[in-house]
């Protein structure tokens, strides 16, 4: 066996590596290690220089949460009746910002950005919507990295995708919407354009500082800032109506609540009012323990009256309150620096990556050899 396709091994007296052994070996594979690196070098060159840029404009916001007073006192008298509120009364209906990414992701969401006009290079001046831009090619800039890669890495998918095509499409693009606010039928280029604005769209929540970073990836610095705003107004708007339908929900129970409650009180008031008539003379032990006793219900009928008919004016100013559910702290902002390709990175990484795999190919490949060789003998 030669000099450079002896394994490296280990002396039985010693737990090191023979680091002189190592460096001759490198010294013998230069020249492969060499090549090998300048392959992958001009592989992070291509990648870097044939990546479609990218600009992201973020905005910061800041979601309003609801009182917790008013409904406190709501739960403790709702306690009383036997009535659990839930946690949903107990912020107001406000959602919680960890649900934000949710609503993003939902199909009725999304195809509201969709509805989103831009101006782009390639419209000559005219506006037309997200979804035009991402259902036809003409509207985009070639991407040649995107063209190698899909017909070598995503060719398999191509195929299967052509030949499942023509069916699939004849029966989604054909078939009727399901008559259901809760069911939505999404064709094959709604499917494709809902992906590619999922991806380029970045919601970050943060429970610890309260503030929520909405952001959006777009070819044009412009369209991206503009995009980030309409997902800020959107976003703002289902989770405004949220609230209002909360808000209203609370009302109808505590309108409910509040006519039992007052009632139960007048039903109380009338017991005890007669019984003190038809018992003025009396003295026995037994009357006044009756008259207690109508008294103890008389007096819890009117607490919980009392406190409805104070949450009933309350949810009543909450409804006809136009509160900001969303604080814009940061505004979306046209970026100046392209947020993709970082090509310092990439060709930086694909050096590395080209060290890293010639080195690991010279000190293995002796040893697969040495395998080869004993299973061959």
């Amino acid at each position: 066996m030669d000099q450079e396709n002896k394994p490296i091994i280990v002396e039985n007296n010693s737990d090191e590596i023979d680091i002189t052994e190592i460096l001759k070996r490198f010294w013998i594979k230069r020249g492969f290690i060499l090549k090998l690196t300048a392959i992958f070098l001009l592989i992070g060159l291509f990648i870097a220089l044939f990546s479609p840029v990218q600009y992201t404009s973020t905005c910061t916001v800041v979601p309003q949460t609801g009182n917790r007073s008013g409904s406190s006192n709501l739960s403790s008298v709702a306690a009383i009746m036997g009535v659990n509120l839930g946690t949903a009364m107990m912020t107001e209906g406000t959602l919680s910002p960890n649900i934000y990414p949710e609503i993003i992701k939902s199909v009725p969401f999304t195809r509201e950005i969709m509805k989103t006009e831009v101006i782009v290079k390639k419209s000559n001046g005219q506006p037309i919507t997200l979804y035009d831009y991402y259902a036809d090619k003409q509207y985009r800039e070639f991407n040649l990295l995107g063209a190698i890669k899909k017909y070598t890495i995503g060719l398999p998918g191509v195929i299967i995708s052509a030949i499942r095509g023509g069916n699939q499409s004849a029966i989604v693009e054909t078939s009727p919407v399901v008559d259901s606010t809760n069911v939505f039928n999404l064709s094959s280029t709604e499917r494709r354009v809902y992906n590619a604005i999922q991806k380029a769209i970045d919601i970050n929540p943060n429970s610890k500082s309260g503030t929520v970073v909405i952001g959006y990836t777009f070819p044009e610095a412009k369209v991206a800032a503009e995009v980030t705003d309409k997902i800020y107004n959107t976003l703002e708007e289902y989770v405004s109506q949220f609230k209002s339908e909360k808000l209203n929900d609370n009302l109808k129970f505590i309108e409910k609540s509040y006519e039992t409650a007052r009632e139960d009180f007048l039903n109380a008031q009338d017991r005890l009012s007669s019984f003190q008539d038809a018992n003025r003379g009396l003295t026995t032990a037994s009357a006044r323990s009756m008259e207690a006793r109508l008294r103890n219900e008389y007096d819890i009928a009117y607490s919980i009256y009392r406190e409805l008919a104070t949450q009933r004016e309350q949810a009543k100013i909450a409804v006809k309150e136009n509160q900001t559910i969303l604080t814009l702290v940061n505004p979306p902002v046209v970026p100046l620096v392209k947020s993709a390709p970082r090509r310092s990175i990439i060709i930086v990484g694909f050096l590395f990556l080209g060290v890293v795999v010639s080195v690991g190919w010279v000190l293995i490949s002796p040893v697969f050899k040495a395998i080869k060789e004993e299973i061959t003998e």
